[in-house]
């Protein structure tokens, strides 16, 4: 399909003499949504297709479609306007038999055990088909991202292994030179660094493999052929409760670690948000070409799309910074939706999945005995297949209702759509969803990367740093495990926070909660309490101002064992300290950093404090 630019007025004068009533359809299905430069290109992507083809507009299908769009991208063009075509073709009786978007029609959905298993060939048919069995068995108890985990351990991490540098092996009765050096080989990623889940594969093939020994002994026609001693024994696993308690650690130091500066975060979100909604309403209000002042910094909304003019564009370029440019709408729909995801992920301890499945339907109210009206959040079933319903503060329905209003915008109702589940790979009913905002040019519901994205851009942007002045970033989780630790620590029942939080068992919800030792810091201050009372009462009066800054650059010149005092190695030190490399060392050895040489006596060495 070879595409050229036509003249101007070519479209409109063809869609006059041509199928003018369908035309007329169209541009008012699509003057109903935006009437905009993205409305207009969608008519002409249709126009267009319509010309080249020869085809009525009602003829086309997804593959028409499709090769408009590879025709488009062959010749250096955008498409991002073919699924707004797709849907308002689809409303007025076109592309019949097809789902009602774009991108449902393009999705592949689930595959099924033997294309899950064929993604990883394997050379040996009568394994292949073994493993084609055995995840049908295992699919009536697994969900499908569970059951695409386990597909993928099974026959690329395990068998596929052996199977490239054994090419002959044909048995799961593995020698154990084999076992071992495919043991050695699953803990190390291509790169080089530790496999951090070895262990979970090695839990799938230990139950394969006992899987295997018990069905063989339920059905020995089928299944007997194939058992044979598991090369994994308890040894090998052994270690998964050290790693599970390790991955623990990290998981609360990190949670440790950003408790202290979500503060920070939220307010830059406010200010973000604020800002650019001053931005979004002074470019509506300026001309193309007009200078304006917003908060200090001066603007001028340029109208230009990269080299095209387009009026209705509200892109800006800071006056103080040339060369610069930014869309005032997109910058506001961004800091509006990162605010958004940050206080309902915070409030609620919901998971990502969670949060992109509530919907207006998800506000409900609860009378008390009392006459009290609740207000109550439902979330659907997710991990657990279980829905909960929690309690909702006043602050959280404030942010739900400021959502609501925005995405009701003029209309009476919250529009309906369809969510793509991208972990079960299936396609929701269309439902008010609370997160959905417009995305090439139509709206959808949020995907999860997207939110990741936002809160991922806005940590940097907002320069949240740890104490050694490393980048901190936020991830959705995160939020559900400072949720989970400020609950605890605000003296909530565990119980009741697991039940908040949907979860099963309460030792789930006690990994995600950094409980400080409160009982042990207790204690130590009673006894340091009790030292106290044992010294002079004048060792702990208020240092001075000079006291306190004498003390601080005592240990501000200190660190030349840590490597980040600024006087050159070998030069005299007005602390009386040596650098490390000074020491005497023995052969292939260092001297410990967190120690000095005392110049007074050459031969003892001074400890660190």
């Amino acid at each position: 399909m070879a595409l050229r630019q036509p003249p101007s007025g070519v479209y409109d004068a063809y869609r006059r003499h041509n199928q003018s009533a369908l035309f007329a359809k169209l541009k008012w299905r699509v003057g109903g949504q935006r009437c905009d430069e993205h409305a207009t290109e969608a008519l002409n992507v249709l126009t267009r297709m319509s010309i080249v083809t020869g085809k009525d507009l009602l003829a086309f299908d997804l593959e028409d479609l499709t090769d408009y769009a590879r025709a488009r991208r062959d010749n250096g063009r955008t498409v991002t306007a073919l699924p707004l075509a797709y849907d308002i073709l689809h409303a007025v009786g076109g592309l019949k038999d097809s789902p009602p978007t774009l991108r449902e029609a393009q999705a592949r959905g689930r595959l099924t055990p033997a294309e899950l298993i064929d993604r990883h060939p394997i050379a040996h048919r009568a394994v292949r088909d073994m493993l084609v069995h055995y995840i049908v068995e295992r699919s009536a108890v697994l969900d499908y991202g569970s059951l695409v985990n386990h597909a993928q351990m099974l026959a690329d991490l395990f068998w596929g292994d052996p199977q490239r540098h054994h090419p002959a092996i044909s048995s799961l009765n593995l020698p154990d030179e084999v076992a071992q050096a495919w043991k050695q080989r699953v803990r190390v990623l291509p790169d080089g660094r530790p496999r951090r889940t070895a262990h979970a594969v090695f839990l799938a093939v230990r139950s394969f493999y006992l899987d295997l020994s018990q069905w063989s002994m339920e059905d020995p026609a089928r299944w007997a052929a194939w058992a044979a001693p598991c090369p994994i024994s308890e040894a090998d696993i052994r270690g998964y409760i050290k790693e599970t308690r390790h991955r623990q650690a990290r998981m609360q130091q990190r949670t440790r670690t950003l408790v202290p500066v979500l503060p920070q975060l939220v307010r830059a979100a406010e200010a973000r948000l604020q800002r650019a909604t001053l931005l979004l309403q002074a470019t509506r209000s300026a001309k193309p070409g007009e200078e304006f002042t917003v908060e200090g910094s001066q603007y001028r909304r340029t109208g230009r799309d990269g080299s095209h003019w387009r009026p209705t564009a509200l892109f800006l370029a800071p006056v103080d910074e040339p060369g610069s440019r930014f869309d005032a709408e997109c910058e506001e729909n961004n800091a509006f939706w990162t605010w958004a995801s940050i206080e309902v992920l915070r409030r609620t301890g919901a998971r990502i999945e969670e949060l992109l499945e509530l919907t207006h339907l998800s506000l409900r109210q609860y009378q008390a005995p009392t006459g009290e009206t609740v207000p109550l959040l439902q979330i659907s079933p997710s991990k657990t297949d279980r829905e909960r319903v929690t309690p909702a503060d006043p602050d959280l329905v404030a942010v739900l209702a400021r959502i609501i209003r925005r995405i009701k915008g003029t209309g009476e109702r919250v529009p309906l759509l369809t969510r793509y589940d991208g972990y079960e790979r299936v396609f929701g009913p269309p439902m008010p969803h609370l997160f959905q905002c417009p995305s090439q040019h139509r709206l959808q519901v949020i995907s999860p990367n997207r939110i990741r994205e936002l809160l991922t851009e806005h940590a940097l942007r907002s320069g949240i740093v740890d104490v050694d002045g490393t980048p901190l970033r936020f991830t959705p989780h995160d939020f559900r495990r400072i949720f989970s630790t400020e609950t605890v620590n605000g003296s909530l029942p565990i119980h009741i926070a697991a039940k908040v939080l949907g979860h099963l068992d309460l030792n789930t919800t006690q990994a995600y909660v950094a409980v400080y030792p409160e009982e042990v810091i207790r204690h130590y201050r009673q006894f340091v309490d009790q030292r106290r009372t044992h010294r002079p009462s004048e060792e702990y009066r208020e240092p001075s101002d000079t006291e306190w800054q004498d003390f601080r650059d005592h240990f501000s010149l200190r660190k030349v064992a840590l490597g980040t005092c600024d006087r050159p190695y070998g030069t005299p030190c007005q602390h009386e300290n040596a650098c490390f490399s000074e020491l005497p060392a023995a052969a292939g050895q260092r001297p410990p950093v967190n120690q000095w040489l005392c110049v007074d006596e050459p031969r003892s060495l001074c400890v660190r404090d």
